[in-house]
């Protein structure tokens, strides 16, 4: 996925998406259909699973995102029906800043294996109802580094 550019139409979707619910983390994908790149926006379900199992879920939308799987179902088979790729995973961190968490990073990893092969992953920092930043950050070597959006 690497000379993946975001620009600024790119980054002002995923901004306006964030900040219409400033308070929840928000999430989705980047994808690349015929060569264009567009934001799928997907339903954080976080605070679905807390009230079910708090033990196992104990994050709240707040401070956590779980993309819906029924969706992220639908976008793979989607793409996978009308030719795409995700290149991107994106979602908010509200009131803390744009960083690859450890959370971010265990999500990101499963058994050994990124969990979207390729992806790289975006991080919107939400300040005061606004985004204030933007990061971006690869798998490189087993380990996520950032890069910058362009």
């Amino acid at each position: 996925m690497n000379g993946v550019a975001y620009g600024p139409e790119i980054v002002a979707r995923l901004a306006a998406l964030c900040e219409v619910d400033p308070d929840r983390e928000v999430c989705g994908f980047v994808v690349r259909r015929g060569g264009a790149l567009h934001v799928v926006p997907v339903v954080n379900v976080a605070d679905r699973y807390h009230a079910l199992d708090p033990a196992r879920f104990p994050r709240t939308s707040r401070e956590a995102y779980l993309m819906d799987p029924k969706e992220q179902l639908r976008v793979h088979r989607e793409l996978e029906a009308w030719g795409g790729e995700i290149v991107a995973v994106w979602h908010s961190h509200v009131e803390v800043g744009a960083y690859f968490s450890e959370k971010d990073r265990a999500d990101a990893v499963v058994d050994g294996v990124q969990a979207v092969p390729g992806a790289e992953y975006l991080v919107l920092g939400v300040r005061g109802g606004r985004v204030t930043e933007v990061k971006r950050y690869r798998l490189d070597g087993g380990d996520f580094v950032e890069s910058g959006l362009g």
